[in-house]
């Protein structure tokens, strides 16, 4: 099979000019430096474009486009070395390092208000201070998120992270699907990391189904975690039969075992959630399952 050569009316080649729009007011200055959750920041939208802003306050999120400008323009094999220097090599494009042929990046981040003077104040950004902006479109959920999408088995990269910055993963994971960050989602971050544990590496492997209880805040975000769902059928909801099926009771069922978490009765805030020795919050029972499989 052979290519067809490019229409030369259709191909663009040589210098492409980016006009920046606007500039990152952020309170990091070191790529090093930045968390996995972003920061609060600014993004100042330049005079002439204005006009561009029209409408956007009717978002919750936005897409920004920027120019990673610290970033190189030569590398075209890295790790991820924020998660750990021992993972192996990848090709940028399989990785979001900021240094690459075209530093551009793409970051999902939560409109807080929209200012005079065309300034807009965002949460989850994670730019450093002055990145140049090259575009901004808004994050419709119907079109750019998909749920179904799936990517490699994390699990040799999990077992590498540190505990901070795997509980950081988890949260982001919880608070995206769930919306809120708020006790639920913190109680979904601990059960995550404690079944991690128990059953070794990635939640979202297709090995492992849940069944997420009824707690409508702990559901969400314990599925935004595992990437469980009906269609595929890692998902299942179990109303209690009986006073040993608890209503506070949640199951992760992976092929040779199953683990029961039992919440104990408590309220307490998503501070001290994160914070609490493991068995103030729950209890955990785990049975071996016959011909797994």
């Amino acid at each position: 099979m052979t290519r067809e050569a490019p229409d030369p009316e259709k191909t663009v080649t040589g210098v492409l000019e980016l006009i920046p729009v606007g500039a990152i007011h952020s309170s990091i200055r070191k790529k090093e430096d930045m968390p996995l959750q972003g920061v609060p920041g600014t993004v100042e939208i330049y005079p002439d474009y204005w006009k561009a802003l029209d409408g956007i306050e009717s978002n919750s999120h936005l897409i920004l486009l920027c120019w990673m400008h610290r970033g190189g323009r030569d590398l075209l094999v890295a790790r991820a070395r924020k998660i750990s220097p021992d993972l192996p090599e990848k090709g940028v494009f399989a990785l979001r390092s900021p240094s690459r042929p075209n530093p551009i990046s793409l970051s999902v981040v939560r409109l807080v208000k929209k200012r005079e003077g065309g300034f807009l104040e965002v949460d989850l950004l994670d730019l450093i201070d002055g990145t140049p902006v090259i575009d901004i479109k808004p994050y419709q959920p119907g079109w750019d998120a998909v749920f179904s999408a799936t990517t490699h088995d994390r699990s040799g990269k999990i077992l590498k992270m540190g505990a901070a910055r795997y509980r950081e993963s988890l949260i982001r994971e919880a608070v995206n699907y769930h919306g809120e960050w708020c006790s639920g989602t913190a109680m979904a971050v601990r059960i995550g990391e404690k079944i991690t544990e128990i059953l070794g590496g990635d939640l979202r492997r297709t090995g492992i189904s849940l069944d997420p209880g009824i707690n409508p805040c702990l559901a969400d975000a314990l599925i935004g975690i595992t990437g469980a769902r009906p269609g595929n059928r890692r998902l299942t909801f179990r109303r209690p039969r009986s006073a040993s099926r608890k209503a506070d009771e949640i199951r992760f069922i992976s092929p040779g075992s199953t683990c029961t978490v039992s919440l104990k009765p408590l309220k307490l805030s998503k501070e001290m959630i994160l914070t609490a020795d493991e068995e103030d919050l729950f209890s955990i029972r785990l049975k071996s399952r016959q011909n797994p499989g």
